[in-house]
């Protein structure tokens, strides 16, 4: 279906394509990347393939906003993947142990003016923000983050989100496929993602649902995943009759491509990433809210029924962003059914 391309090697290989914002108040860094057939971003470790993603829709631009998250575990970065499409910047990953040289060097390039950090101490260490500072003395960075992942996600809302939380994306937190899908919607659309647990609300998300009016949710995921007795509760706070919608599949893959038919049936641009395992596809939310294209989880070697069904009836497709390497996504894996 489409002419491959591929971008891939060491950090700098997207540089050429992230062009620079322009205007008097310049201060948004996103810029589309004109995809065309099917790209592939692949580092050469999942801190290495964030900063190829990033370079890829991110441009270096006065008062920009980076987002960093621990890219050893998911639910920090869940959060913040929205929150950084919000604020038209990229989502780069750290480990606990140190900031790594490919996430060192993408910040470098892009010298932001801010730097968020999400997620505790137990996941991202003050001396990874001590090395932030050090690398980049001129910018403002600091921390967000609550007692466990649902609160950490409430903090970011109310701290990102201020006058955007009406509306919200509700997810399962204790795994991330279903989350992730509904992270690119929600950055997509300029809203927060809330966690919850399968079957209980977390009181975290319910305090912040009774602090002001919501009217809108979209909970992602079939009821094993977010259960009916959860939608009710969530549902209790919302100031709109019929204001909850569910968008979920049989699976992790059909749920991802259930989210992509509902609201990007017409994208000219899709991005993929394996399902199997999070880190590029965390690394993706923002790339793929920038570019007003879905988020599909592919098992690896092949498309599923749902995921090809979306590819094959989207007419306005014109280019794939693939995400991680071919380990990850085959080389043929959209050509292939499952």
């Amino acid at each position: 279906m489409f002419t491959k391309r591929h971008f891939a090697g060491p950090v700098g290989a997207l540089v050429a394509v992230a062009a620079l914002s322009t205007g008097p108040a310049a201060h948004a860094v996103s810029t589309p990347f004109v995809y065309s057939g099917t790209v592939r971003a692949d580092g050469v470790d999942r801190y290495a393939t964030a900063a190829l993603v990033s370079q890829g829709s991110f441009a270096p631009s006065p008062g920009s906003t980076v987002f960093l998250a621990s890219g050893e575990s998911f639910a920090d970065a869940l959060a913040a993947g929205p929150a950084a499409a919000h604020l038209d910047g990229p989502l780069l990953l750290t480990a606990a142990g140190g900031l790594p040289a490919a996430t060192r060097a993408e910040l470098t390039r892009l010298s932001p003016a801010s730097v968020h950090v999400v997620g505790g101490t137990d996941r991202v260490p003050d001396a990874v923000l001590t090395a932030v500072r050090a690398l980049l003395p001129s910018a403002s960075v600091d921390r967000t983050a609550g007692p466990d992942r649902y609160a950490t996600a409430v903090a970011v809302a109310q701290r990102f989100f201020p006058t955007r939380q009406a509306s919200f994306v509700l997810a399962r937190g204790d795994a991330f496929p279903d989350a992730v899908s509904g992270a690119a919607l929600a950055g997509w659309r300029g809203e927060p993602l809330l966690l919850t647990a399968p079957d209980r609300l977390p009181e975290a998300v319910a305090t912040w649902l009774s602090a002001a009016d919501r009217s809108r949710a979209t909970v992602i995921g079939s009821t094993e995943s977010v259960s009916a007795a959860v939608a009710d509760r969530t549902d209790l706070f919302l100031t709109s009759a019929d204001a909850l919608t569910r968008l979920a599949g049989q699976d992790r893959y059909a749920t991802s491509a259930a989210v992509a038919q509902a609201v990007h049936a017409q994208s000219p641009v899709a991005v993929v990433a394996t399902g199997r395992t999070f880190p590029d596809a965390l690394a993706a939310v923002p790339a793929a809210a920038v570019n007003s294209a879905p988020l599909l989880l592919v098992p690896g070697d092949c498309a599923p029924d749902p995921t090809g069904a979306y590819l094959e009836g989207n007419g306005a497709l014109r280019g794939v962003l693939v995400v991680g390497d071919s380990s990850a996504v085959a080389d043929d894996a959209l050509e292939r059914a499952c």
